[in-house]
């Protein structure tokens, strides 16, 4: 007996793929499925929901793409695949990337001190961006 190795999938480079791709390029603003297709129907109104949702978790899937969970807010993406922090708008939704120094001994120190073997660390920030601070300033 033999021992078969899991095939991987290469997915095709499609028409749909490089627009989705494109317009998450174009929008810079670590977006949702749902704001790529609304700026996708100004241009391309054939592509529907799901193929936008489709190609970004397959994308997603692959590692091409960083799938971003926040709290109460649609999953974003993230074309940047570096290790990196966000900061979330509360109030308009707006994400931008943050970079700090992270404390190179943070994994070994929570592993040691819960119990756990700390694979992954995400710090997500929350507050106003400029504009809305400005807006709540002139209120």
């Amino acid at each position: 007996m033999t021992s078969e190795q899991p095939k991987t999938v290469k997915r095709r480079n499609t028409v749909q793929k490089k627009l989705v791709i494109d317009a998450l390029k174009r929008l810079n603003c670590h977006a949702s499925a749902g704001m790529i297709l609304k700026e996708l129907q100004e241009t391309h109104p054939e592509i529907g929901r799901a193929t936008v949702f489709r190609v970004l978790s397959a994308m997603a899937d692959d590692g091409e793409l960083q799938r971003l969970k926040f709290t109460d807010d649609d999953d974003r993406f993230d074309v940047s695949l570096h290790p990196h922090s966000h900061i979330i708008c509360r109030c308009c939704g707006k994400v931008d990337d943050v970079c700090f120094d992270q404390n190179p001994d943070l994994k070994n120190h929570v592993s040691d001190s819960a119990g756990f073997k700390v694979e992954e660390i995400t710090i997500e920030f929350k507050g106003l961006c400029s504009s809305c601070r400005e807006k709540a300033d002139a209120n």
